[in-house]
């Protein structure tokens, strides 16, 4: 039997590229994304590259917690077992919104979303162990800062690079809680900074000179990745391979620059902080503080 993957965000960009890459690798692909036609078209992507692959598409909106919930009981419901779940769905806005529950947009997708999926597909990944957890983050967090946790959540003072800093430092301070959570259980969990990726919406949401320099070196590294810059096809085999290299069995709680381990910001490493965004997210999303060491849809 093939090994099975959850992708989310599947249906653009480096998802899109990681869905026909997992299949080429005889993976069943799952994925995720919001538009249906676009699912259509990746799922035939997916089946001509290769076409044993039994992969399907999960139509679900990130920034709806309850659509997440259903999400994960579909997935249990279709699947016995799951390899790895690699959380890459994200956004990024110039203009303040929140989501019905109040919170802040761009914190509940890139966050809350991802946090509540992993907690309710915890016990099926620790069924099927050894399985993984990897999720999109961003070299940017070093600019977050969650130190007033419920500003960010209510996005006070907003600013849109600095929403999508906090919430990509809050997917490297949850992947270090979850792989302390998940220790011993034969799931590891990693996260990754891909590399600066071309047309993406940090790149519409620069200005002035920053948006000129990002968008020229952005053109360059379509055709040639070079520095920090990289092409989609590169940041899709970072993912890929976070997701399946034997390299990276055992790899738990670290950072990647692309296929790298690298060195996160020091605020990654502080307990307490991983401990409060984890119990405040969990109370965001309604789920008991306890996850994963329990079965939250039991």
């Amino acid at each position: 039997m093939s090994r099975i993957v959850l992708l989310t965000g599947a249906t653009s960009g480096i998802g899109r590229v990681a869905a026909r890459k997992l299949a080429e690798q005889g993976l069943t692909v799952l994925f995720t994304g919001r538009d249906r036609e676009a699912g259509r078209e990746v799922r035939s992507e997916v089946r001509r590259a290769h076409p044993e692959s039994d992969g399907e598409f999960y139509r679900v909106d990130f920034a709806d917690f309850d659509a997440v919930r259903e999400l994960a009981r579909e997935v249990r419901a279709d699947y016995d077992r799951l390899d790895a779940l690699v959380n890459n769905a994200g956004t990024s806005r110039s203009e303040r919104r929140t989501t019905e529950d109040g919170v802040e947009f761009t914190f509940a997708v890139n966050h809350l979303a991802p946090f509540l999926l992993t907690n309710l597909l915890a016990p099926r990944l620790r069924d099927s162990a050894p399985a993984r957890v990897v999720t999109m983050t961003s070299a940017l967090h070093e600019n977050g800062s969650l130190a007033d946790l419920e500003s960010v959540v209510r996005g006070e003072n907003f600013d849109g690079l600095d929403a999508y800093a906090d919430s990509k430092l809050a997917n490297i301070l949850f992947t270090r809680e979850l792989a302390a959570r998940l220790d011993g259980t034969g799931v590891t969990a990693n996260c990754v900074h891909p590399g600066w990726i071309p047309h993406t919406d940090l790149v519409r949401n620069a200005t002035g000179f920053s948006k000129l320099f990002t968008s020229a070196a952005a053109l360059v590294a379509s055709v040639a990745p070079i520095g920090p810059f990289e092409s989609v096809e590169g940041a899709a085999d970072a993912l890929v391979y976070l997701a399946t290299s034997d390299a990276a069995a055992n790899v738990s709680g670290a950072y990647f620059d692309r296929r790298e381990r690298s060195s996160a910001a020091s605020v990654a490493d502080d307990p307490e902080l991983r401990r409060r965004l984890w119990e405040r997210s969990a109370k965001l999303v309604g789920l008991p503080a306890s996850v994963p060491e329990g079965d939250p849809m039991a």
